[in-house]
């Protein structure tokens, strides 16, 4: 009997320890109040709970949590209430530091005068992109941008696309940012062959689409053949026939270091 206690405290310590918390604060809310997350998932995501004193009235639940059927996060009082919603679709809830995605206000707040919602700790936050450039120089294909503020970030992905809309990537470059995190402009430039990279983008998007559809190796071969054949032709254009010619687009993606991905605007190619 006294192991068994002694696991269960073992495990109660350890859970204690090892829980992830989120700290919200503003709006109606007396001080800040910790949610600690839950021990399950809803609609696939984690949730976070706690208690504190809301326009006045102590001992008022407070939540996070995914909602599925509303494709939002909810922040509730009281169990029902919905007050802040998130359109941010991450892994965790979204934190107010960031100023790619924010939090709204759903309903009448329950006070005369809310204080700016803050929700801090274990969050979802991303990466400020400031300034994004891309072009053709010496057949080169040069994509320069800055950060003006990176949290938990690992590194960037370069996305190339033939019609701004349909997207494949291209190459990747890793975070300048000591330990994913900066407060500071960081400056990044990738570099990579233009014709390889922008003039087979349509018929590599074509390829794709074939290669969902077909089946067998026989097919599947023509296609891979073509694809060949295809690639060396479109290598030996030179930069005049890619720039002037088509339009190409380029947009950054940056992958948080649990995953989480967030996009940059999109930008066009442009000629030397």
């Amino acid at each position: 009997m006294k192991k068994i206690y002694a696991l269960f405290l073992a495990v109660l310590i350890y859970g204690t320890i090892t829980a992830q918390t989120i700290t919200v604060n503003g709006g109606c809310i007396a001080g800040p109040v910790t949610l600690t997350q839950g021990p399950a998932l809803i609609d696939g995501k984690p949730y976070y709970i706690g208690s504190g004193t809301v326009a006045g009235v102590p001992n008022i639940q407070i939540a996070i949590q995914w909602s599925n059927r509303d494709n939002l996060w909810l922040f509730t009082f009281d169990g029902g209430g919905v007050y802040f919603t998130s359109t941010a679709n991450t892994s965790r809830p979204p934190g107010t530091a960031s100023t790619v995605f924010s939090w709204q206000t759903a309903d009448p707040a329950p006070c005369a005068s809310p204080a700016p919602l803050s929700v801090t700790g274990n969050v979802a936050l991303w990466v400020t992109f400031g300034s994004i450039d891309a072009y053709v120089k010496g057949n080169n294909l040069h994509v320069n941008w800055t950060t003006e503020k990176e949290v938990n970030n690992d590194h960037f992905e370069i996305e190339a696309s033939a019609d701004g809309e349909q997207f494949i990537t291209i190459g990747n470059l890793k975070s300048k940012a000591e330990n994913g995190n900066s407060d500071i402009t960081l400056n990044y430039e990738w570099a990579g062959n233009a014709s390889l990279n922008l003039a087979v983008l349509p018929y590599l998007a074509f390829v794709l689409i074939l290669l969902l559809f077909v089946r067998r190796k026989k097919a599947m071969a023509t296609v891979a053949v073509s694809f060949i054949a295809f690639t060396q032709i479109s290598c030996k254009k030179d930069k005049d026939s890619i720039t002037d010619t088509e339009n190409y687009y380029i947009r950054i993606a940056q992958i948080d270091k649990d995953g989480t991905k967030t996009y940059s605007k999109v930008v066009r190619v442009k000629g030397e």
